[in-house]
């Protein structure tokens, strides 16, 4: 076989959901929260093939360069960025904290829900009027606006992860310096994390929020924190992740600095580019993987496309067949997935919606 079927257990982060992986895949919560399914060959966590033979895919392939999940908060994730290539070599090969593997993680999110994020540093023009307010607020901001003008992102960043407990209080009791939504928002965080520095460096990054079918692409040294939704995520094969906040993991402040870009992110929505009827690529500047939208219907098959490599396909509506020249085929439900290989062609059929990752 050339089409596998694959299953996994949802991981229960504290900060997953307990009804957005159950109703996509429209089955009882246990009660625990769902937070992530892994599609892929990860060593961490490689996915079980469903068929005759069974064992995982990472047994019945070998590694691929790309991880598929579906990804499922209820709770802001941490406050993080992931290394280059480079710096990931360098540094697993030091042993540094932070560091499970040798390989780098950009990653593309995809809303299957509403999605909300905290993606990217914000404008300098904006970021520097809500530091001005703040420092009319409260002597207390002075100091960061100083280092925010005379060492730009990085120097307000450094700022806000050293301030002390006084200055996260105030900024909760300063919010409404920001508009509304921006105001909520660290209302939000501050329940979660009280006293939490990641409230600082919040104001600092972009607030987004993707529709269903909107996408994020997160390269190196991007700084982000997903807030809560449903989405499809496809990375680069890799653990690698340096935290700075709204955890209780533990965070590694140099390094992250080492990691960031402190450069403006203007527009990070992922602009799509229309192949076919029924079918849309997520243009991004990586080799690792590729992620097309797949819209099949009745009035719209999906017929002969060319592999090169591997493919992983989710479903995330509707339902969705995937077939090859082989005349295999497996048919997906909501939140179902299925690997395919060695097939010149294949096709995607059926009335649903999917994402395909291939690499």
């Amino acid at each position: 076989m050339t089409i596998f079927r694959l299953t996994n257990e949802p991981k229960t982060y504290d900060w997953g959901s307990l009804e957005l992986i159950p109703a996509l895949k429209r089955t009882d919560s246990n009660g625990q929260p769902q937070a992530e399914i892994w599609f892929g060959s990860h060593r961490l966590d490689p996915s079980e093939v469903d068929d005759h033979i069974g064992g995982n895919l990472l047994e019945r392939i070998g590694e691929l360069p790309y991880l598929v999940k579906l990804l499922a908060a209820a709770k802001p994730l941490s406050i993080q960025a992931h290394p280059s290539k480079k710096r990931a070599k360098e540094q697993f090969a030091l042993g540094a904290p932070g560091y499970q593997d040798a390989n780098h993680k950009p990653e593309l999110i995809v809303a299957v829900t509403e999605f909300k994020v905290l993606c990217g540093f914000r404008s300098l023009e904006y970021i520097a009027k809500d530091l001005a307010s703040l420092a009319s607020s409260s002597d207390l901001f002075s100091s960061w606006l100083t280092a925010f003008k005379q060492e730009g992102l990085r120097g307000g960043t450094q700022w806000a992860f050293d301030a002390s407990e006084a200055e996260v209080n105030q900024l909760i009791l300063s919010r409404e310096a920001f508009g509304q939504e921006r105001a909520q928002l660290i209302s939000d965080l501050a329940s979660e994390f009280p006293g939490d520095n990641g409230l600082l460096v919040s104001v600092l990054m972009n607030q987004v929020t993707l529709q269903p079918g909107e996408a994020l692409f997160l390269p190196a040294g991007n700084i982000h924190s997903y807030l809560s939704g449903l989405g499809v995520e496809v990375m680069a094969a890799s653990d690698n992740v340096l935290r700075g906040g709204l955890t209780k993991k533990p965070i590694d402040l140099d390094e992250l600095m080492q990691v960031l870009n402190f450069e403006p992110l203007i527009d990070p929505i992922v602009q799509t580019r229309t192949l076919s009827q029924g079918l849309e690529e997520y243009p991004v500047a990586v080799d690792d993987f590729s992620l097309y939208k797949v819209s099949p219907s009745s009035d719209c098959m999906l017929v002969d496309l060319a592999l090169t490599g591997t493919a992983i396909l989710v479903c995330v509506a509707g339902e969705v067949t995937l077939s090859n020249s082989l005349d295999e085929l497996i048919q997906l439900a909501p939140g179902e997935a299925a690997f395919m290989r060695a097939a010149n062609f294949f096709s995607i059929t059926g009335s649903g919606t999917g994402y395909l990752a291939m690499g």
